[in-house]
């Protein structure tokens, strides 16, 4: 039966706190495990052999796993495996006899991935509790680890200015989202927005003043997208919105929503600031012959040429149209 106790008695010194997987189909070695593992803190769940612990692996997280190597039905190499199937980070340790066979079984079990093991009967409670707090300790290192790398791709995605998604994630999502819409016929919409006269609100207010405006920008714009839409940083004073799923209609209605919205919101009494927009489109196989930045971009440029604030949606011609951005 499936002991799932908590601290319990607790002893002097230092608590731990860790949720461990104890599996052994004998029940004094178990016993003795637990207690020792209890007494420091730690929450025990006990399994008496393989496979009752496969069943509380599928159903529960641990952080460490102390496992006998030779049971009945399910053998302790069998649980290690379910444990680097079912979790990176849940470190295994080995209890093992002391005979030749059980040392290299052992042996075998750390090269596949297991952190430690412990001969059995233990012989007190020092080594346990060690073995156990430093596995548990490589775990959370590696969670830590793994919790750095994602801020930091997040923040190789992230223009450092605006906080919006920056141009290499541009690249990233529209490589994403033209391979979906292609493979299911589906339409994908790409808006090219630009700042009206943003050379004039630098050289008027200074280059600190345009950078509150750009990160102004971004910040409006991102609370009128739906949910799956997103923003970009292009370059400059450039943004693109991606659209998914969404036809040239609805993404020129809602490049119009946003020019609306933005020329409302002053970012200052004495400055109004207004954007122009391109909008193109594609759907389905049709995108994998199309260059929906180069054509959004001359609907841009042809925004701008009639007078800004206004968005504009390619046609048939416009990829043809591509000049050098007006300011």
């Amino acid at each position: 039966m499936t002991n799932e106790m908590g601290a319990g008695e607790l002893g002097a010194g230092e608590m731990r706190e860790g949720r461990i997987l104890v599996v052994d189909d004998s029940a004094v070695v178990r016993a003795i495990v637990s207690a020792m593992l209890r007494k420091v803190g730690y929450t025990v769940v006990e399994a008496v052999n393989g496979a009752q612990a496969l069943g509380l692996i599928a159903r529960h997280s641990f952080d460490v796993v102390v496992t006998d190597l030779r049971m009945p039905e399910k053998d302790g190499f069998e649980v290690l495996e379910a444990v680097k199937r079912s979790s990176l980070h849940t470190e295994v340790i080995i209890l093992t006899g002391t005979h030749a066979k059980d040392v290299s079984a052992a042996v075998r079990a750390l090269r596949l991935g297991a952190h430690d093991f412990l001969t059995k009967p233990p012989q007190g409670p020092h080594d346990v509790i060690v073995t156990v707090d430093r596995a548990l300790e490589k775990k959370r290192l590696k969670e830590a680890n793994l919790r750095l790398l994602r801020d930091m791709e997040g923040l190789s995605r992230t223009d450092a200015l605006t906080g919006v998604w920056n141009r290499r994630a541009f690249e990233e999502t529209m490589q994403r989202e033209l391979l979906r819409a292609s493979r299911h016929g589906l339409p994908l919409s790409l808006v090219m927005l630009d700042i009206d006269h943003f050379k004039r609100i630098n050289d008027t207010y200074g280059h600190r003043v345009g950078d509150d405006v750009l990160k102004w920008f971004g910040l409006h714009v991102s609370r009128m997208l739906r949910e799956g839409d997103t923003i970009h940083r292009f370059g400059g004073e450039e943004f693109a919105i991606v659209l998914p799923h969404t036809d040239a209609q609805g993404a020129l209605l809602a490049a119009q929503r946003v020019l609306e919205y933005l020329a409302a919101s002053s970012f200052q009494d004495s400055l109004t600031v207004t954007a122009s927009a391109g909008v193109a489109c594609g759907r389905g196989e049709e995108l994998e012959d199309m260059d929906l930045i180069a054509i959004a971009d001359a609907a841009l440029y042809r925004a701008k040429r009639e007078g800004r604030n206004r968005a504009l949606a390619a046609d048939s011609k416009t990829a043809e149209e591509v000049r050098p951005l007006l300011h």
